[in-house]
């Protein structure tokens, strides 16, 4: 039942006088208009969205794809978006663009970092300019050189400048022939580090971070406090030394620097939430490993309607799924693609501090680490390990369908760096020196114990001699 005529007759008017109207309006408009209308209708094409970077700024080939920058910079004080990571690609979706795979540097591709988080575009302000002027007018380089990422004291130019510098000059006065096997002690050592990486393959470059401090400490506490955006101005930075040194060699992905040996080495029991986002060391026991967990990167949508497909990268945790169809414009129609989505390895770790280390009398503390990729199934219970990593705390939510958080937050340590430790090397022996306890004399004895016919029952009877008997179990 549509209701009375009268109602029914006079919805039919209202539409039909909509129809005139719009009709009117196309014949009025020009033809260019209308060609262009069609054009774009036909091919499907949608003009980017007001939130969406320019073209010239999503082209990988840009001359200015080492920052994300804008190419023209404006003497202001307001904040600038800065990509500190490109083109390491450790951005936010909007850094790079949709649906195209990850190139890296002449053939070597790109991997993400999920042991520094989700490093979003840094802002980068000017702390040395009031307001706008018209007399002076900053240059690209000019004003590179004053940006800072905002909240820290970090600028990127200079960090990555003070690090290639560290690279290429540093000799350590105390390095032992014992420790560096195959390196020359009067040669830059990282120098010879990025030739070992060109030589085995291994896209791994450890910096110990006391070397960094003997040579800069400005650059040594801008790592401490700030690891999330210096470690990937360290990347970048020993990329560009590693494949402008080797251009021809292609790895597995770009290097990655891991440092370790930081001087902020603490207890278990004193880390503090001052502490939180800064790179630590500290050192324990594995107790427990678990299995293999795959963590995605990298979403993979599909439109249920036009059969359009589009990636989207994980931003701190959220997959933002497209709410629109960006082919035929349909609502809600895409739909997640698990097989063909990213994946990375990741594991959680118990680690528990060492008895020498714990009070008497209490329980041993235990913390949670988290290692990524390479670092999955590096360690197993039982190991001794000085940890590198960043101290982060989460939120735990009271509801898991509620957004409200506890007061309380969740810590854990994104590892960076693993550094087994030998329980003898614990207590100050090492395995050279106990080699050399035994003389030339007791040499000589043992090589003759080893000849005679009855050794294995000579060695059964001198275990536990005060114990009678129980010849099986001694042997």
């Amino acid at each position: 039942y549509l209701g009375p005529p009268c109602a029914v007759a006079r919805r039919l008017k209202c539409r039909l006088r909509v129809c005139l109207c719009l009709a009117a309006q196309d014949a009025r408009s020009p033809p260019s208009q209308k060609r262009r209308t069609d054009d774009s209708t036909s091919t499907g094409d949608l003009q980017p969205m007001p939130t969406s970077p320019p073209a010239e700024a999503q082209s990988p080939s840009a001359p200015d794809a080492l920052f994300s920058s804008p190419p023209q910079f404006r003497h202001s004080a307001i904040p600038l978006d800065f990509d500190v990571s490109s083109p390491l690609t450790y951005g936010t979706p909007s850094s790079r663009v949709e649906g195209t795979p990850r190139s890296g540097v002449r053939g070597t591709p790109v991997r993400q970092r999920p042991d520094l988080g989700s490093v979003r575009k840094a802002r980068q302000v000017d702390l040395h300019s009031d307001g706008p002027s018209e007399d002076v007018v900053a240059t690209e380089q000019s004003l590179g050189q004053k940006l800072v990422i905002w909240g820290t004291d970090v600028n990127v130019a200079s960090c990555k400048e003070k690090f290639q510098r560290f690279l290429q000059r540093f000799i350590d006065p105390l390095a032992k022939e014992d420790e560096d096997i195959g390196l020359d002690l009067n040669e830059p050592r990282y120098m010879q580090r990025l030739e070992e990486i060109n030589m085995v393959g291994e896209p791994f470059l450890n910096v110990n971070c006391d070397h960094l401090r003997s040579f800069d400490e400005n650059l040594y506490r801008q790592l401490i406090c700030y690891p999330q955006e210096v470690i990937p101005t360290f990347d970048m930075a020993a990329n560009e030394i590693f494949f402008d040194r080797y251009p021809d060699s292609i790895l597995e992905h770009q290097i990655q620097v891991r440092p370790y040996n930081a001087l902020k080495t603490r207890n278990m029991r004193s880390l503090n939430p001052e502490d939180i986002d800064q790179l630590i060391t500290i050192s324990g026991m594995v107790i427990r490993s678990s299995q293999l967990i795959p963590e995605m990167q990298e979403a993979f949508f599909k439109c249920q309607v036009c059969a359009f497909t589009t990636r989207v990268e994980i931003d701190r945790g959220r997959i933002a799924e497209p709410s629109v169809c960006k082919n035929c414009n349909t609502t809600h129609s895409m739909a997640l693609i698990h097989n063909r989505s990213m994946f990375s390895d990741k594991q959680m770790i118990k680690l528990q501090e060492s008895p020498e280390d714990m009070p008497a009398g209490q329980t041993p503390h235990t913390v949670a680490l988290f290692a990524h990729n390479d670092l999955v199934d590096k360690v197993q219970p039982g190991d001794r390990v000085n940890v590198t990593g960043i101290y982060r705390a989460v939120p735990i939510r009271v509801n898991p369908r509620v957004s409200n958080v506890k007061s309380v937050y969740k810590t854990h340590i994104d590892v960076i760096h693993y550094r087994k430790t030998d329980a003898k090397r614990l207590h100050g022996v090492d395995e050279e020196t106990e080699q050399k306890m035994f003389t030339e004399e007791r040499v000589e004895i043992l090589k003759e114990l080893s000849k005679k016919p009855d050794i294995y029952e000579r060695l059964s009877s001198a275990l536990a001699p005060s114990i009678y008997e129980h010849e099986d179990i001694k042997k």
